[in-house]
């Protein structure tokens, strides 16, 4: 793996963990680092196993995946790069509560929960911004258990697209393309539902223009529809007595 560019540590410098510090620290933070590549289908860690080690995701995309008491998997996140994983685990100590697996080759930097801890007496602003990165996964965590627990499917959908384009996405257009490649059994175990559910959904909103959807590939059309439909303000049945656009 080659060093850290100067561009990357420019937008290392501005990720959640390292917010507030100099250029200079994060880089000497980064001496502490180790470089990890992972092929696509591996893992970088599963679920259950010793959590002693949080990673920044380079390059390449990751899905963490959690086995639930009955065996259902369900896809928690999706990982880019410049994001961070495996932090609330490491941080915490204990076991990983998802595996973290790669949908393509990856590159990463692995920093060992023994370090962190050093750094953070060192750079104390780094531990105020792992706590913050602690409660805001947390906060998710619980708002997914709840779409789970209490939301029909259609609803679960669309949080998960909303989710998907605020992460990461562009504009082509009038479209609103997702930059994570998607299948639709990704998407179904995202949300808890079946492959089979998951795409009559996705053909009956595509029917309505408000999504375009390929071979692992979706575009938002009207992500305000979507907004409606998550906040349960209308289901795909109404959106056929309206031109979309119109309450």
């Amino acid at each position: 793996m080659s060093p850290i560019r100067p561009e990357m540590l420019d937008a290392l410098q501005h990720t959640p963990l390292f917010q507030g510090l100099k250029r200079e620290e994060v880089s000497r933070i980064l001496e502490h680092a180790r470089p990890t590549r992972v092929e696509t289908d591996a893992y970088f860690f599963r679920q259950a196993e010793p959590a002693g080690r949080l990673y920044i995701l380079l390059n390449g995309q990751i899905k963490v995946t959690q086995l639930t008491p009955d065996g259902q998997q369900v896809v928690m996140r999706m990982i880019n790069p410049l994001e961070l994983f495996g932090c609330v685990a490491a941080l915490s100590g204990g076991e990983y509560p998802a595996s973290a697996q790669a949908t393509k080759d990856c590159e990463a930097l692995c920093l060992y929960d023994r370090d962190i801890h050093k750094l953070m007496q060192i750079y104390p602003s780094m531990a105020v911004n792992a706590f913050q990165i602690m409660v805001k996964r947390t906060h998710e965590l619980q708002d997914r258990y709840r779409e789970l627990a209490t939301e029909c499917v259609e609803r679960r959908l669309a949080h998960a697209l909303l989710r998907l384009m605020q992460q990461s996405s562009h504009r082509e257009g009038d479209l609103i393309v997702l930059d994570t490649p998607l299948a639709r059994q990704d998407l179904a175990e995202m949300i808890g539902s079946t492959l089979y559910t998951v795409s009559r959904i996705l053909s009956q909103w595509e029917s309505h223009q408000l999504i375009v959807a390929g071979r692992e590939k979706i575009s938002l059309a009207e992500p305000e529809q979507l907004q409606r439909i998550a906040e349960a303000q209308v289901f795909s049945a109404d959106l056929k007595k309206a031109p979309l656009g119109e309450a």
